[in-house]
């Protein structure tokens, strides 16, 4: 077993250790030290020795939505991402898609896919880029790419909490169903929280911001994942999306509340 899993068990039975026997801690402390330090070392090895392929982790769900704005409607929603981490990357690649056809006609129809990298600098800061591209046609356009390089920074950094705050400018492309193309320079915010409430259950909020004179739009997605069985989870979620100038007749604001079943791989 490698000591990184192994410090899951050690950690907590340190603490009962120096409760118990006080007079001890100085023993206690070192030998939580001494294994800390080696776990550290072998996860250093291990992502050093890794090739590009290797150590991506992965999740599919599939489920249901139900949304409001410019789509209302009850469907399908499946979505893929994988994820890894490196001594100076961290790599997330998502993809989202929500479906439904009623009564012959498709009545909701969007889908998302982006990459999103940070690229570490020294202590909590790092690089951010972005890259991502869209498409739904209920909210008025065919396409919508985004390309942002930024500056990152992790905020809070414990055990069971984390917060990454970025900015940074971008270029959006645009692709309407009924009005003239546009491409715009942006100023792009994120922000992403997790927040590990107990070992099985687990709170993310993501949001995204780009502020442009043309039409400045929020994303931001809330999940609730609580662990089933094994690799098996369940995640509901809520999304909203929020267009500053959406175009003629479709609405400013959709959300979209997801229920789906979480496979980790």
């Amino acid at each position: 077993m490698q000591l990184a899993n192994v410090l899951g068990t050690v950690n907590p039975v340190a603490e009962v250790a120096r409760r118990t026997h006080p007079e001890s801690l100085d023993e206690i402390d070192a030998q939580v030290a001494a294994l800390t330090s080696r776990a550290e070392e072998e996860r250093v090895a291990r992502i050093t020795s890794l090739r590009f392929r290797d150590g991506w982790k992965g999740e599919g769900q599939a489920g249901g939505f139900i949304s409001t704005g410019n789509s209302e409607d009850i469907g399908g929603s499946a979505g893929l991402s994988f994820a890894k981490e490196t001594l100076r990357w961290r790599h997330e690649i998502r993809a989202q898609g929500d479906y439904q056809r009623s009564g012959g006609a498709v009545s909701k129809e969007r889908y998302f896919a982006g990459y999103a990298g940070q690229w570490k600098l020294n202590g909590r800061s790092f690089v951010a880029v972005s890259l991502s591209g869209e498409r739904d046609r209920f909210a008025g356009f065919r396409s919508r790419f985004s390309e942002s390089v930024g500056f990152g920074y992790r905020l809070i950094e414990q055990r069971d909490l984390r917060l990454d705050i970025q900015a940074g400018p971008a270029l959006r492309q645009i692709n309407y169903y009924d009005r003239s193309d546009e491409i715009a320079f942006s100023a792009r915010l994120g922000g992403d929280l997790s927040w590990t409430i107990r070992p099985d259950l687990v709170f993310t909020q993501n949001a995204t911001a780009f502020l442009d004179s043309v039409s400045s739009s929020l994303t931001a997605t809330t999940a609730l994942t609580t662990k089933l069985r094994g690799d098996l989870s369940a995640r509901a979620s809520f999304d909203v999306r929020m267009e500053s100038e959406p175009p003629a007749g479709r609405e400013h604001t959709d959300t979209t509340t997801r229920a789906t079943l979480v496979y980790s791989f």
